[in-house]
This record gives C-alpha cells, structure tokens and sequence, in this order.
C-alpha cells in the first residue's frame, strides 16, 4: 500500500515539474507574440527567458517520467516554435529563414539531451510519431506566409482541441485561402499534399475545418510563399 502511495505521489509531483515547462513558455509567447507575429527587437535586447526556455528544451529528461503522447506532441510543437524564435535572434536582424543558408536543415539545437535541426524535429521526431496534417498550422517557420503564430502554448490536457482550433483559425483567414472564382491556396498545401489527402481532396480537408465551406468543385492554384520575417516590426 505504501510503495503504491508513493508511486502516486511520485507520478503528481513529476507531472507537476513537467506542467511548469508549459506554464513557462505560455508566459513568454504570451508577452512575445502579437497578432500573429514575434517582438523580435524587444526579445534581442532582453533574451534571458528565452535562453532558460532552450535550455529546459535541451535539459528535460523524460527517462523517470510517465507522460502521454498528448505531452510529447505539445512538448515538440512547443520546442520547435521557440526554437526557432532562438536561431532568428541568434542571428537577428535578418530578412527572414531563407535569408541564412541552413536555417532549417544545417543548424543544430539540442532537444532533450539530443542534437537535431528544425527539420528533424519537425519531420524525423514529431510528424514521425504523430502524422497529423493539422500540425503544419501550428509549427511556424518565423515567415509571414507561415500561419501566424499562436500567443499561448500547446498543453498536453488541451492539445487535441488546440490543434483543431488552430486549423480553423489559420484556414478561414483570408490571405492564407483566397476565395473568388478559384481558390488560392497557401503552398503549404502544395508541399505537403500528400498529407492533406490521405482521406479526399484538398477542398475536403479544408472544409472540415473550415467556417465558410469552400465548392468542391473549385479550381484551386497556390499563390507564392512570403518568406520576409514574421516580426512586430
């Protein structure tokens, strides 16, 4: 009876170590991010919480802790946005991602003890594990054709109805889907297709999320991509 009150509170006390991470990086996206876009002036003066951030990201051990897949896939969305707010300020001012040679396949971070860069993150680690399309609206790649980055971060007890609702907010934006005779579409929907259609067409994967439903029988093109910084200023 004894060793199971102790496995118990064992498991409560880890769990709660594990919601401060969230809790921390809830806080600085919330006085970081605006509409959508990132204060990365204001953050290259003052980084100090976003380093302690990367270096919980790096440090975090999982090995003595029992957490679900809902924490691992709203610990990794988390990692990889603020990861990337990090490599932009490392090497801040820039034009935007494509502006630095590597950016997303050459530059390493340490994610839990391990070294990977944001594309192995992203595609070797998370979508690996969880192939979810709705994923591509919530990891932002610091562009403004990206879908505009949340103000909050993705919590293991709400992540399925945050990725929903984030689907939804980024698909009826109206620059992200333009919608007159034909439907122009982001190129993330030209890039990671085969994603978006496991189970119907693109226009059907839209309109499942979608408030104003698009005709299935639309002409759908896709406008380039805006690849300038997604900063406040």
């Amino acid at each position: 009876m004894k060793k199971l009150l102790f496995g118990a509170l064992f498991f409560v006390a880890m769990t709660s170590v594990a919601q401060d991470i969230f809790d921390r990086q809830d806080v600085f996206l919330k006085e970081y991010v605006r509409e959508g876009k990132v204060d990365y002036k204001r953050l290259k003066s003052d980084s100090q919480q976003l380093n302690e951030l990367v270096e919980e990201i790096a440090s975090f051990d999982l090995s003595n802790k029992r957490v679900t897949g809902d924490f691992i896939k709203a610990f990794y969305i988390n990692a990889y946005n603020i990861l990337v707010i990090k490599q932009v300020i490392d090497l801040y001012p820039i034009e935007g991602p494509l502006a630095v040679d590597g950016f997303f396949d050459k530059r390493s971070n340490t994610v839990m003890g391990e070294q990977m860069t944001l594309n192995e993150l992203e595609k070797g680690r998370l979508y690996k594990q969880f192939p979810d399309p709705r994923l591509h609206f919530v990891l932002v790649c610091a562009a403004d054709g990206c879908p505009p980055i949340a103000d909050n971060a993705y919590m293991p007890d709400k992540i399925e109805a945050q990725l929903s609702e984030r689907t939804t907010y980024v698909v009826d934006l109206d620059w992200f889907i333009k919608v007159n005779k034909k439907a122009e579409l982001s190129q993330i929907f030209e890039w990671y297709m085969a994603d978006f259609t496991k189970d119907g067409s693109l226009v059907d994967f839209i309109n499942k999320y979608r408030t104003e439903k698009i005709n299935p029988k639309i002409k759908t093109t896709f406008y380039p991509y805006m690849w300038s910084l997604n900063s406040i200023d």
